[in-house]
């Protein structure tokens, strides 16, 4: 990374900001699995540089984006398959390749998903900046981050075809297992935020809940979705902190108040940090 210390630096605060030592995770999560994941990371790379015209097109369409985006491959440490962010001063991707690889089993090559996904959080960050001057990033509570994140699920399902969409966990029962557990999940969202614990295990891919992980997009999709009823993707990404607040916290209320709802057996896994989920 001594060639791009601008990406070194933000995998490096990255981590700094979770309280997590990045050298750690490298050396127990990542550096022992690149010589295995290389052939992977060659064919995502490769499948990247082939679908990327194609995809960003389509989301730009969709959405009606009207800026430019740079798009960044990368071997990193971590930090995640896709990463919607700001480098060198404009809106970018980052694709991870160790992150890819490490979800795409035997001859497999990117998940389709990615690309919508992380444009339109690029969208979303885009549109708050020109409205408030600031964008989505930054520590504001585990409501808005099921926000933001359920906005980016929501806007990749309408790009992608609700019959394609399939989030990037390498599990094919992932919807319909979030479906079943939609109310448990709303519960235990709200039940964690009440009792001050982290909401990470919604959205992390190292943090399992009962064998699945980053099921926090699913309820968060499933919220923002509800809000599209004759309203813009704009006019979402631009409400009010407050009513994205309040807003997220009644639609969780809703969900978890319907009754029913399987109950999820079997132990959760350890976290990116090594703590129980």
């Amino acid at each position: 990374m001594v060639r791009w210390p601008e990406l070194l630096a933000k995998q490096q605060q990255n981590y700094a900001d979770e309280g997590i030592d990045w050298r750690r995770i490298a050396r127990t999560r990542i550096f022992p699995y690149l010589p295995e994941r290389l052939p992977r990371m060659r064919r995502i790379r490769r499948a990247l540089l082939e679908g990327l015209p194609g995809s960003w097109a389509r989301t730009q369409r969709i959405l009606g984006l009207d800026f430019p985006v740079q798009f960044v491959i990368y071997v990193g440490v971590g930090c995640g398959a896709g990463w919607a962010t700001r480098y060198e001063g404009r809106p970018a991707c980052l694709f991870g390749l160790e992150n890819a690889a490490e979800r795409v089993t035997g001859r497999g090559k990117v998940f389709p998903g990615s690309v919508p996904h992380e444009v339109a959080h690029l969208a979303h960050d885009e549109w708050r900046r020109r409205d408030y001057q600031v964008g989505i990033e930054g520590p504001r509570g585990p409501y808005w981050q099921l926000y933001v994140e359920g906005f980016a699920t929501a806007c990749e399902r309408q790009i992608l075809s609700p019959a394609a969409f399939r989030l990037r966990t390498g599990r094919p029962d992932w919807l319909s297992w979030c479906r079943d557990h939609e109310v448990w999940l709303a519960r235990k969202f709200l039940r964690e935020v009440q009792d001050g614990r982290s909401t990470r295990p919604f959205f992390g891919s190292w943090y399992p809940i009962r064998g699945q992980v980053e099921c926090g997009y699913w309820l968060g999709a499933k919220i923002v979705r509800d809000w599209r009823r004759n309203t813009s993707w704009e006019e979402i990404a631009t409400l009010p902190e407050t009513t994205v607040r309040e807003r997220v916290r009644d639609g969780l209320q809703r969900m978890a108040e319907r009754g029913g709802g399987r109950v999820p057996a079997g132990a959760e896994a350890r976290g990116r940090d090594g703590s129980p989920t």
